[in-house]
């Protein structure tokens, strides 16, 4: 499994030999059982990457033991399991990362390049909470954490209420009585369990809950809960603590969570498009989305899945810049241009902490260039004593 950190490491990466290899394999609808199709794609790939090594006069002759070995990789993949994978090499650095991914890549492709090509994994960089999945009701709860598409079950607790007698009693005075004793120790019940959830929430343990009940308990339920945890409440499903499986556990919080994102990113760019165009704090298109870069204004950097444009990185400073000229405009050292500066700008917002978000559908983000920002700041309506109460 491939994490954020992990990412910010990969974008940290620089091959001066321009030998850093970056290989994408995304499953296909397969034809026959022998999968020769891939295969074929893969082989066409390795040797197109040979043949512009061999153009280039073996400049890229690091990476041919790489890409061999890729090729070994590949004929033995068959489809995966249906999962997509991704590898990271260069072997003059000692640098192999190989991780399986969900099936959701534009397509199979390889890169050499002096930076690893993680623009692809833009979905993966979105950022997902760790979440507590409580599972209770009047006898028993469970408690589960959900982080980077790991579950753990973190508790069990039950509560084990007081038996009825063979008889009501007299006028059903006992019968009532005994209802109130268990509506009381399904509530003390309730309480121990959320002031437990309490403590893990405050000591970082999750930073989000979902909850699993029946519906006709989920009124006591939630009076118990800390105004903490009602605040980052993500939903709640219904579910048997009992006999729930730790899979079916997991799909109710990816169905719940895939929710809480989806309004996440559509209240995100509703927020940037509305700054924007009240000159705010919102940033949209690249030359704007570059300018709050390079200040240190960005907050949230947006990038779509059809994000691509051409121009430069200067190896010296690192200034990105969507103009095609022989020298940097910031240091006036020689640069190299590139088809696509997505990963460049991907890799600043790494390196500097910047959230990033992947927007795949959204049309008025769309035209806005497939790319904007949620700034925390505008240099260039704050005074100096304003900057630094924003820092």
């Amino acid at each position: 499994m491939i994490t954020r950190e992990t990412i910010r490491e990969l974008a940290a990466f620089e091959s001066t030999e321009n030998c850093a290899i970056t290989f994408y394999y995304q499953p296909p609808m397969p034809k026959d059982k022998s999968h020769r199709e891939e295969s074929i794609l893969v082989k066409d790939l390795v040797r197109e990457a040979l043949r512009d090594s061999d153009k280039e006069g073996g400049r890229n002759e690091c990476a041919r033991k790489d890409l061999r070995r890729i090729l070994e990789v590949a004929e033995g993949l068959h489809g995966n399991g249906r999962r997509a994978k991704a590898i990271f090499a260069d072997e003059k650095h000692g640098v192999w990362r190989e991780f399986d991914l969900p099936p959701s890549l534009a397509g199979t492709q390889l890169i050499v390049n002096r930076r690893f090509h993680l623009k692809p994994l833009a979905a993966v960089l979105e950022n997902v909470p760790s979440v507590c999945a409580c599972l209770i009701d009047r006898t028993k709860a469970r408690l589960f954490r959900y982080q980077d598409e790991q579950m753990e079950e973190v508790g069990d607790y039950f509560n084990e209420l007081p038996r009825r007698g063979r008889s009501d009693g007299f006028g059903g005075y006992d019968a009532g009585h005994a209802e109130r004793k268990v509506a009381n120790d399904a509530k003390q019940h309730y309480k121990f369990v959320a002031e437990t959830m309490l403590e893990l929430y405050e000591r970082g343990f999750f930073k989000m809950l979902t909850v699993g009940c029946r519906d006709d308990q989920w009124a006591d339920i939630e009076s118990v809960l800390h105004t903490n945890l009602r605040n980052n409440l993500l939903g709640r499903f219904r579910i048997d603590p009992a006999t729930a499986t730790p899979e079916q556990v997991k799909d109710q919080i990816e169905r719940v969570l895939d929710g809480h994102l989806v309004r996440r990113r559509h209240d995100i760019v509703a927020e940037v498009i509305g700054e924007a165009q009240r000159n705010a704090r919102g940033a949209l298109g690249l030359r704007r989305v570059l300018r709050s870069l390079e200040t240190g204004e960005v907050q949230i950097l947006l990038l779509g899945d059809h994000f691509k444009a051409a121009g430069y990185e200067c190896r010296n400073c690192g200034h990105i810049d969507m103009r095609v000229v022989e020298a940097c405009g910031m240091c006036g050292q020689r640069v190299e241009e590139m088809d696509d500066i997505g990963d460049a700008i991907l890799g600043h917002a790494l390196r500097n902490g910047i959230e990033v978000m992947h927007i795949a559908s959204d049309q008025e983000f769309e035209k806005a260039g497939h790319i904007a920002a949620l700034l925390r700041f505008r240099a260039d309506q704050n005074t100096n004593a304003a900057l630094r109460q924003a820092g």
